[in-house]
């Protein structure tokens, strides 16, 4: 199992993402893949650790994500597993998606409204 869950951001939202993650102290950290001259189409790139000191945050990150597509109709999140599953999160619990974290390669997130 890898120990970092890669977050793709587009549009909007990732400081409120990155609110949340820190509020809950879950350790993470912005990442630049982007060689010069290349355009991406992910906008922001995050690092969240899945697990700290032998103990799994999968709680504590499907909490954020849950309460971060919660807070505006605009937002979706999609999570890719590791056997390139994809899953729209829209409408799991925490639960749930606790329960898929282990298993996620990554997972991103649109906000398609401004803040």
């Amino acid at each position: 199992m890898s120990d970092l869950l890669e977050v793709r951001h587009f549009k909007d939202g990732i400081d409120d993402f990155m609110s949340l993650l820190g509020a809950n102290e879950i350790p993470y950290k912005e990442v630049n893949y982007s060689k010069p001259s290349v355009v991406y189409a992910s906008g922001e790139i995050l690092e969240v650790a899945k697990a700290l000191a032998g103990l799994s945050l999968a709680p504590s990150i499907a909490a954020v994500i849950v309460q971060w597509q919660k807070s505006k109709a605009s937002r979706e999140v999609i999570l890719q597993t590791k056997e390139n599953h994809i899953l729209h999160l829209k409408g799991y619990s925490v639960e749930e998606v606790q329960n898929l974290i282990p298993a996620a390669e990554n997972i991103t997130a649109i906000q398609t409204e401004t803040d």
